[in-house]
């Protein structure tokens, strides 16, 4: 069975795991692709025989909406930092227009290569990436990133939205890292809400998503859940 959850902020995807196992304490969960605790919405998950359905949805596209700000800085590039975070005087911040940061999203399509963000589930010698951060132990590494395309939904200096279809692998926050590249200023992602993976879209509306099975639907502790698919 694969199932559904819309993911509050707050919360790991393991938290997600850990609240489902509640409901099937004896079947074997997994998912098909981690979201950051401040990240929100799509996840998809495996029960028992789905979990092996799960190794066709890791390598999906994937579409986000995506909050930038321009006028903060930290370690973690995105409000949950670690060790360093800063608040800049957005009266001495260069304002981008918004032309120019299209162009230079538009510069991204349909690859490049981008910088993983230090603080990152990516994995060296066994250890996470996030984990090594911690102890100052800084991961530099590059990799090249699939960006299929942007729409930037509003504008207004320093808050930029933006929705973003990526490939798999590709970290919204090193797209974020390439606009302070660009431009000089702060960059952290404020928000971060996934709303597509492959053709499973809940974009338009969560209750009007086709749905195997509606009454499977409940609700756990402080996140939704649904079957979609037996």
């Amino acid at each position: 069975m694969l199932i559904a959850v819309n993911k509050p902020k707050g919360i790991t995807s393991f938290d997600v795991v850990k609240r489902l196992k509640h409901v099937f304490p004896w079947e074997k969960i997994g998912h098909s692709w981690t979201l950051d605790p401040l990240a929100t919405w799509l996840m998809i998950l495996g029960i028992w025989k789905g979990t092996k359905k799960l190794n066709e949805l890791i390598g999906l596209d994937k579409s986000y909406t995506a909050q930038i700000d321009f006028s903060k800085r930290s370690d973690t590039w995105d409000l949950g930092y670690w060790d360093y975070f800063e608040q800049l005087d957005t009266e001495k911040l260069k304002n981008p227009k918004l032309s120019d940061i299209e162009s230079k999203l538009s510069q991204l399509i349909p690859s490049f290569e981008l910088p993983l963000p230090a603080f990152s589930a990516k994995q060296k010698d066994g250890k996470r990436f996030y984990e090594l951060a911690r102890k100052w132990k800084i991961m530099e590494e590059k990799r090249l990133m699939k960006i299929d395309g942007f729409a930037v939904l509003n504008y207004d200096f320093p808050i930029l939205k933006v929705q973003l279809d990526v490939g798999s692998w590709t970290y919204i926050r090193s797209i974020a890292y390439r606009l302070w590249w660009e431009f000089g200023i702060g960059w952290i992602l404020t928000g971060l809400r996934r709303t597509r993976i492959g053709e499973r879209d809940f974009e338009e509306s969560w209750e009007d998503w086709e749905i195997v099975d509606y009454h499977m639907r409940c609700q756990i502790g402080t996140f939704e859940w649904l079957k979609i698919e037996d």
